[in-house]
């Protein structure tokens, strides 16, 4: 018989998006671009070796909503950046080699990004992000500006990708880290249903990985007549993360004395920066007013259960927080369909 489990377990089949390693065709599009870059790449460009980065790295990808996908790849170049005050250099060598190969490759501020497009829309985009590996101190920088940026807004930045893949990955081990990644995805979900993708409306996936990271805790019960095997309840996990993402914004006041609220949680690894630096208020507030809508609704889909309500009606109302690629499902049968993204 279906269960609430069930259905997001279907749902997480729905808007799971497979790794680098299971995705030919996102793979195929990278490769392509390796390809290209070490082939064409000025005699002057340093040396440089390339990493997998984002959520691809992270087994965090879900399937966009408007078919761009997104491919994150880290390249890290032999140079020390003492050695290149001017970071978009380095953006230059990646920039000019790879140039041509679409309708659009662009220096962008933490990024070199190349757009593959059918009928006008983007159904790929690759972002380079651009390290310098080389240094004295053994860290390793990003390049951030753009190439006609002012001197001030060209600089490099410490960062450490790997240890922030590593530390993601590694949270939890087993079952338990198959909970907290599905459980992101859900987040990720939600984020492309409610909010606008474009400027800094949205809080990013990064922001919800790490959020998720410190405060998510897997939920289970065991059964001890079947070895101790785990019975996970992903509906459970969300609610209790989502109460505690709300609990981690500040009520204040703006230069109106209106109400608002704000939240700051900053990336694991270095810079250490706030992951909400971007957004305005008024865009903080929504998110708050998002996630407080969020939690209702998982408290009246707790009440359907407790109250033993048809697992129709608690699907219905998941439904309406992630789109229709969450099933309705009856107590007997699928009674909805459940769509790709």
């Amino acid at each position: 018989m279906p269960t609430l489990q069930t259905a997001f377990t279907d749902f997480h089949d729905a808007i799971k998006l497979s790794d680098f390693d299971e995705n030919a065709t996102l793979r195929e599009k990278r490769d392509i671009l390796l390809d290209k870059l070490k082939s064409r790449i000025s005699s002057d460009a340093a040396s440089y070796t390339y990493f997998n980065q984002g959520s691809y790295a992270m087994h965090t990808g879900i399937s966009p909503d408007d078919g761009d996908f997104d491919i994150d790849v880290g390249l890290r170049f032999a140079v020390d950046k003492e050695d290149y005050p001017d970071p978009t250099v380095l953006k230059k060598w990646v920039r000019d080699a790879l140039d041509g190969h679409t309708k659009s490759v662009e220096i962008r501020k933490p990024c070199v990004t190349v757009k593959y497009q059918r009928d006008g829309e983007s159904i790929y985009h690759v972002d380079f992000a651009i390290y310098a590996a080389g240094n004295a101190d053994g860290k390793l920088y990003l390049a951030h500006g753009k190439e006609f940026s002012e001197a001030d807004n060209k600089f490099w930045e410490e960062s450490d990708p790997l240890e922030l893949i590593r530390l993601v990955r590694e949270k939890f081990e087993g079952t338990d880290a198959q909970q907290f990644r599905r459980v992101i995805r859900y987040l990720k979900k939600w984020k492309s249903q409610k909010f606008d993708s474009n400027g800094h409306a949205a809080p990013t996936g990064i922001s919800l990985t790490v959020l998720a990271y410190n405060l998510f805790s897997p939920n289970y019960t065991v059964d001890v007549f079947k070895n101790g095997a785990r019975a996970y309840n992903d509906f459970a996990a969300l609610r209790s993360l989502v109460k505690s993402i709300r609990q981690k914004f500040v009520m204040v006041l703006d230069e109106n004395n209106n109400i608002c609220y704000s939240i700051r949680v900053n990336i694991l690894t270095p810079p250490h920066n706030d992951l909400f630096e971007k957004m305005t208020l008024n865009q903080t507030t929504a998110f708050y007013n998002e996630v407080v809508k969020m939690d209702d609704i998982l408290d009246k889909v707790a009440d359907k259960i407790a109250n033993n309500k048809p697992l129709s009606e608690q699907c219905e109302l998941l439904q309406d927080l992630f789109g229709t690629d969450f099933p309705v499902l009856s107590d007997r049968s699928i009674v909805g369909t459940s769509e790709s993204a």
